[in-house]
């Protein structure tokens, strides 16, 4: 029997004789290690054994009662046979792996949806002057996009999904009849700004600013150039104001009444006092103007 040069690996070598059972023992004596032995019939066992072995298996079995009918292989040997009898096949699928993989992150369709989807035009021609078009590579950030679309007459909200190549934007806009009014975002508590997110508007304040109660966070109107134009505001805040209050009762009731009145992500310290318990800290509050 001929044997290829690659050497490594486990096989497995199935043989017949009145005595197969004493065919591990006899290896065994001949110094050839012997993995596993399972008896597959009366007369049957199957023996696994280093492929590096397999010659010196055949010499010492040769001449005696004992007959080979097959030898397979086993573990690396046996999944590199097979990889290379299907190479085809796998070359096949790690390019369809590699080519979905690299088509996720490319845009191969832009669709507009909503009500304002007649700003097709418009909202294509914005992407396409960033670089985004059929084919393009997806963008990390779309803000800039979004805000531009926003700035768009009537529009009043605008989002962006990108989803197994396609580049959802979802354009709506306010009733034709509509009449837009100037309603700024008001701070409702004196306090210290930790967030602003504005989508359409002019912000009025800024991260780590020291705001009082009804101050306006973000102004109706947005300025190109050197004209003002009235908006509507898109925008959300989220401040911080210090909190100085007592509850009588136990700890537990003084921090489920905390809790109730500013909220979980409060930072609230609790000192006993003798009707109850003060609490000193700051609590958060969040507010918003069409946004969630």
């Amino acid at each position: 029997m001929k044997f290829s040069a690659f050497r490594f690996g486990r096989v497995c070598v199935k043989l017949t004789s009145l005595s197969a059972h004493r065919a591990a023992d006899k290896l065994a004596r001949a110094g050839v290690r012997v993995y596993s032995a399972r008896k597959t019939g009366k007369n049957e066992i199957v023996l696994e054994v280093a492929r590096k072995d397999c010659e010196k298996v055949f010499a010492i079995l040769r001449g005696s009662c004992y007959n080979i009918v097959e030898v397979r292989d086993r573990g690396l040997a046996y999944a590199y046979k097979k990889c290379l009898a299907h190479a085809g096949l796998l070359l096949g699928a790690l390019l369809f792996i590699l080519c979905v993989g690299g088509f996720q992150r490319r845009v191969l369709r832009i669709e507009v949806v909503g009500n304002g989807s007649y700003y097709e035009r418009e909202v294509l021609q914005t992407l396409e002057s960033g670089g985004v078009k059929p084919l393009s590579a997806l963008p990390q950030n779309l803000t800039p996009f979004t805000a531009e679309i926003l700035a768009l007459p009537n529009v009043s909200f605008c989002e962006m999904r990108a989803e197994g190549g396609i580049l959802t934007v979802e354009v709506r806009v306010n009733d034709d009849r509509a009449v837009l009014t100037g309603k700024p975002l008001l701070s409702p508590v004196a306090g210290r700004v930790e967030e602003l997110v504005v989508l359409r508007g002019t912000p009025c304040a800024a991260v780590g600013e020291e705001v009082e109660k009804d101050q306006p966070l973000v102004a109706p109107f947005a300025v190109y150039g050197e004209e003002q134009r009235p908006v509507v505001v898109i925008a959300r805040a989220k401040l911080s104001y210090p909190v100085n209050a007592e509850y009588a009762g136990t700890e537990e009731e003084a921090r489920s009444m905390a809790l109730l009145e500013f909220g979980g992500e409060s930072s609230l310290e609790f000192t006993p006092t003798e009707k109850g318990f003060s609490v000193t800290g700051r609590a958060f509050l969040s507010v918003s103007l069409n946004i969630d």
